[in-house]
């Protein structure tokens, strides 16, 4: 099984469209999280016709339709199990491996105060998996430290404290990342060009006791100011597999971006 996790900035131009389908394509994937679609109630079908053997997921009920979540349902069921104006949350079950894990796509709010709510339900819901493999990734809108800003930014402390006390008390890991090292840019150059790691794939511990291996690529921006998160071959990476597989033959290639770090780096 593959998956991507991308904010697209907007799913009604046919050139994002073709990206999408693009990038289902080159990553062979076979679930996706979409982030900030911008797509009304009444154009859903005409938008999501460009993956028409896949199955969807909208919530039009939350504020903004922030979430999209789509999948290649000759191979997957996916049971929606709780959402969110800033998440959804499910079962995916892998119908040739008799395996099923849990998945959370998240797209965080874009200021400190909503984003607690976030935190505060994902420790509701660590509380309430025991040993399965979990699995969240998207956009959180924030940084866990310094090192993860390149450029002249706000004061983010108390931002990047709270997502830090977050992942303390959900007991989520951070995923090893091959790729480009921030994941989002605000498109300007010179004195205001901004890049920052917004975009992660975090796991329990019975993830990494089950795929031990187990790490993403992040990609190019494309069409949109975030990159795409892929983690593929899950089910390769196992504690018994090689770590070369053939994840690893298909690596990316890692564009250097030559800047000035503000903050601390370890």
């Amino acid at each position: 099984m593959n998956a991507g996790f991308w904010n697209v900035r907007g799913l009604n131009r046919r050139d994002h469209q073709v990206a999408v389908k693009e990038l289902v394509s080159e990553s062979r994937l076979h679930f996706l999280g979409l982030l900030e679609t911008r797509v009304s109630a009444v154009n859903v079908s005409r938008v999501q016709s460009f993956l028409p053997r896949w199955s969807w997921f909208t919530d039009y009920a939350g504020p903004g339709n922030r979430i999209w979540i789509a999948w290649d349902d000759e191979l997957l069921d996916v049971n929606v199990l709780d959402l969110d104006a800033q998440f959804i949350h499910c079962r995916i079950t892998i119908r040739y491996a008799h395996l099923s894990i849990l998945v959370t796509v998240v797209y965080g709010a874009n200021d400190t105060i909503s984003r607690r709510g976030l935190w505060q339900k994902l420790v509701l819901l660590a509380t309430s998996i025991s040993d399965e493999p979990w699995i969240v990734g998207g956009d959180f809108n924030t940084v866990l430290d310094m090192s993860e800003v390149c450029g002249s930014s706000a004061d983010i402390h108390l931002a990047m404290s709270e997502f830090r006390d977050c992942l303390l008390d959900t007991g989520l890991i951070h995923l090893p990342v091959q790729g480009e090292r921030f994941s989002w840019h605000n498109c300007s150059e010179g004195d205001r060009s901004l890049w920052k790691r917004l975009d992660r794939l975090l796991v329990n511990d019975s993830w990494f006791s089950q795929w031990p291996n187990s790490h993403y690529y992040c990609l190019n921006a494309r069409t949109s100011d975030h990159s795409p998160l892929v983690i593929e071959e899950i089910l390769l990476l196992t504690r018994s597999a090689c770590f070369v597989s053939t994840t690893i033959s298909r690596c990316r290639q890692t564009s250097l971006h030559q800047c000035r770090i503000f903050g601390g780096i370890e």
